[in-house]
């Protein structure tokens, strides 16, 4: 698997980075909606945002950014802070750490799947065609989940790990982090379009994403 991949446009691979993202994407989202719901907020859920149909969690155009870019984008969840029960700024980290920690999960679950199928043999019965389709979907799925979990917690708005690292810092801090905000959209586009500063910030995290993901996938298949 080759995170290079990810980052470079191929007519090749588009069928099996749309399946893989539109997973990624929906589930990403479901998570947030899901969190916020049992913390008593039911925002997204009147919003039919409590789903796993990925049709209510995609945006058109960062759906086409994903097929013909690096990244993508789908709709926000939108949720009320206000609603949850308890500390409500550590509810706001919950629900920001639940999107990326599904996408963690999925790695691991498609990567398991990813080996037990290259192990098994089954491929060898199927046509050559249905075989590549089958080893690209997996391994896109491997790696976009895990792209999407490391950029998701990079500490820059509106990204999932700007609002993790706010509300987890003292509330004297709010106004550094609000006066912030506003650069944040132009450090994602410095971040996604320039391959050397992107190669700086997400290349060892990417890596060790995925080096993390097969070490837990084979530890989890030695118990079989």
């Amino acid at each position: 698997m080759d995170f290079g991949n990810l980052f470079h446009f191929d007519w090749e691979t588009v069928p099996f980075r749309l399946i893989a993202f539109v997973i990624a994407f929906t589930l990403h989202e479901w998570a947030h909606a899901f969190v916020a719901w049992k913390l008593g907020d039911d925002t997204a859920k009147q919003l039919g945002r409590l789903t796993v149909n990925p049709i209510p969690h995609i945006d058109p155009f960062g759906l086409i950014l994903i097929l013909f870019g690096p990244f993508g984008w789908a709709k926000p969840v939108p949720f009320n802070p206000l609603n949850f029960r308890g500390n409500k700024r550590l509810g706001i980290v919950y629900v920001a750490a639940a999107g990326p920690l599904v996408n963690f999960l999925l790695a691991i679950f498609f990567m398991v799947v990813y080996v037990v199928v290259m192990q098994s043999g089954v491929l060898l019965d199927m046509g050559d065609k249905l075989s590549l389709a089958i080893r690209l979907t997996l391994a896109n799925c491997v790696i976009i989940n895990c792209a999407l979990f490391v950029f998701n917690l990079l500490p820059i708005h509106p990204l999932d790990g700007s609002k993790i690292v706010r509300f987890l810092s003292p509330r004297r801090w709010d106004s550094f982090f609000y006066k912030w905000e506003v650069y944040g959209p132009w450090l994602l586009l410095l971040l996604i379009f320039l391959p050397a500063i992107r190669g700086l910030i997400l290349g060892a995290p990417l890596q060790w994403a995925l080096a993390s993901v097969e070490e837990i996938a084979f530890s989890i298949l030695s118990l079989f």
